[in-house]
C-alpha cells in the first residue's frame, strides 16, 4: 500500500499534464463553437459576398 501512494507522490505530473492538456483541448473547442455561434448570427446581419461562407475557419 505504501508503495502505491509513494508512486503517486513522485508521479503526480504524469498524470496532471495530460488531463490539462485533454482540459484545455475541450476549452477551446467550446470557445470556437461560441464564437462561431457569435459569428453566424453578426454574418446574418448583411448579404453574403459571391462563394463566401457563412461560417469561420
Amino acid at each position: 500500500m505504501m508503495n502505491i501512494i509513494r508512486i503517486i507522490r513522485d508521479r503526480w505530473t504524469h498524470t496532471l499534464v495530460p488531463v490539462g492538456f485533454v482540459l484545455g483541448c475541450y476549452l477551446a473547442r467550446k470557445n470556437d463553437e461560441k464564437l462561431t455561434a457569435f459569428w453566424n448570427k453578426n454574418m446574418s446581419k448583411r448579404e453574403l459576398r459571391q462563394k463566401e461562407e457563412a461560417t469561420w475557419t
